[in-house]
């Protein structure tokens, strides 16, 4: 009768070893890097900063939200439960568009309510579009929105946060919008 062929014992051991330990440091390194490295950028009081083709001043005490921002379109700052967000990019339609597409995403999408009608508003730069506030029940905010038709070119500014120091951080808001221009290099 044939015996069974005897497998030679190998040590599977200090493979699994050193996989677990690459895991254990990718892991750990990945964790220590989020931990370590800031979501929020302070700016320095009267630089201008640039999102597209837009710029402006930000108020004192905004600070910027690296990671909802993204690198010539769109820019968030906030100030305790308050944010300033600046959308840029290309329209191809007519100025109307994106503003009621913008108040259905709101209304349907979010449950806000449109605070009276849209608005048209110029800046002491001569910037000019329009504008809706939005309220809901946590919080309440303004919506402005500029289209250079001539340059194809599409600017939305939303300013919200919680209903606790809602008017003063408008009045920053508004204080950065008056400020902006698009004149920007790109």
């Amino acid at each position: 009768m044939l015996e069974p062929s005897r497998r030679i014992p190998y040590r599977t051991w200090p493979g699994a070893l050193a996989v677990l330990l690459a895991i254990a440091a990718y892991v750990g390194g990945l964790t220590f890097w989020n931990n370590h490295t800031p979501g929020n950028r302070t700016l320095d009081a009267g630089q201008t900063v640039e999102v597209g083709h837009a710029r402006f001043v930000p108020a004192d005490g905004w600070q910027m939200d690296v990671s909802r921002s993204k690198a010539g379109k769109s820019l968030m700052l906030f100030k305790g439960g308050h944010k300033f967000l600046v959308k840029t990019g290309l329209w191809m339609g007519g100025p109307d568009g994106p503003l009621v597409r913008q108040q259905r995403i709101m209304e349907r999408g979010q449950g806000l309510q449109i605070d009276g009608d849209v608005s048209d508003f110029v800046t002491g730069w001569g910037l000019q579009g329009k504008t809706f506030a939005y309220y809901g029940p946590t919080l309440a905010g303004r919506f402005w929105q500029v289209v250079d038709l001539k340059r194809h070119s599409l600017v939305q500014i939303d300013f919200y946060g919680a209903h606790d120091g809602l008017n003063e951080a408008l009045a920053e808001a508004r204080s950065m919008l008056d400020s902006m221009d698009l004149e920007a290099p790109q």
